[in-house]
């Protein structure tokens, strides 16, 4: 199942639940069944409040709850929702205060072995890969690779990255 394009599908006549839907997935919020009342959205253990998803998806609560009940009562999205779970703390906002870099790279399209290059490049020169997180093409448009490292970047990192045929544009913070 591709699940953007379920998630299309399913809420074609509703642009609001389609946009609740999205985020739900972005951010790795599940939706799980609460027996005879209404799905609830959870964040791992916690429990999220329609009235806070509406607000970030600036919509109205009753879009929230009727979205999450749809997603509950279909067969795949039920069961992919229900089992969601969030990756964790992203450290991009915060590599600076930790004394880490984060080199982001941006693809012309996606392939295998994109990750393996820049692991490769880091691994040469002996710099720790401490987290990676990469978006997924079929969830974010221009999604990007996100590799945080505990040391500077070397100088011959940026163009020996863009060598690759697959790589747009590196960046590094």
């Amino acid at each position: 199942m591709r699940i953007r394009e379920e998630i299309e599908r399913h809420f074609a006549h509703s642009e609001g639940q389609a946009r609740v839907a999205m985020f739900l997935l972005r951010w790795g919020l599940s939706v799980k069944a609460a027996g005879a009342q209404a799905p609830r959205i959870y964040l791992g253990e916690l429990q999220v409040p329609y009235r806070s998803v509406a607000r970030a998806c600036r919509v109205d609560w009753r879009t929230v709850r009727e979205a999450a009940r749809r997603i509950a009562e279909h067969p795949q999205l039920g069961e992919f929702f229900a089992r969601l779970e969030n990756a964790g703390p992203f450290f991009r906002g915060v590599t600076k205060l930790l004394g880490y870099r984060c080199i982001v790279v941006e693809t012309a399209k996606d392939q295998p072995g994109i990750l393996a290059y820049i692991a490769g490049l880091l691994a040469e020169k002996g710099i720790n890969i401490l987290q990676v997180v990469a978006e997924h093409p079929l969830i974010v448009d221009n999604p990007k690779l996100y590799v945080i490292i505990e040391s500077e970047v070397p100088g011959d990192f940026v163009p020996r990255a863009l060598q690759h045929p697959a790589i747009k544009s590196v960046t590094v913070y």
